[in-house]
């Protein structure tokens, strides 16, 4: 008896240490292409407020519009004991058919750490519903519930991007599509 327990407190424990292994892994990021030279990037807040106005047709948003400009908006904080340990690097979105991938990437001690939450988006009559779906720690994915510590870092997030939430939730359809967001202002 003695020995099954130490076996299955020992196939336990490994199991634990090859999750905090996979888990500790960075998830692979797409890289999206540089911009254009000398082109001008887009002001997608002031281009989304102009497309509820006028509502005339569809704006297509690609990825790699979309990371840069959150590259240039979002600036990392973090609580000043864990300051200098710890720096928010970036957020990166990835865009499949009906599912956006939202990664935050920060360093830990020069470490690369990932966190991936997926992301579904639904109109409820005149709301619009934002569900999490899944997601990963590195390349450890999880049910939903266990994103539940990301909370804090993820309301951080939706208050540092206010004013293009505000902006996106003005159209009347939003779908996510393979590499880009799809936003139509008209009404159905």
């Amino acid at each position: 008896m003695r020995f099954l327990f130490h076996f299955l407190l020992m196939i336990m424990l490994s199991a634990l240490a090859g999750a905090a292994w996979v888990a500790h892994r960075p998830a692979p990021i797409k890289l999206s292409e540089a911009a254009k030279a000398g082109a001008k990037p887009r002001d997608l807040v002031d281009e989304l407020k102009q497309a509820a106005i006028k509502g005339s047709g569809t704006v297509e948003i690609h990825e790699g519009e979309l990371n840069r400009h959150l590259s240039r908006v979002l600036t990392g904080r973090v609580a000043p004991a864990l300051g200098q340990s710890v720096k928010f690097d970036r957020l990166n979105v990835d865009f499949e058919p009906e599912v956006a991938h939202v990664t935050l990437l920060w360093s830990v001690l020069g470490h690369a750490s990932t966190a991936t939450v997926d992301l579904k988006v639904d109109r409820l009559e005149k709301v619009f519903r934002v569900e999490v779906v899944g997601g990963a720690y590195g390349h450890l994915a999880v049910p939903r519930g266990f994103l539940r510590p990301l909370a804090p870092a993820l309301r951080g997030l939706s208050d540092a991007l206010h004013d293009e939430i505000q902006a996106l939730f003005q159209m009347n359809e939003v779908t996510f599509a393979q590499n880009k967001l799809v936003l139509d202002p008209r009404f159905p």
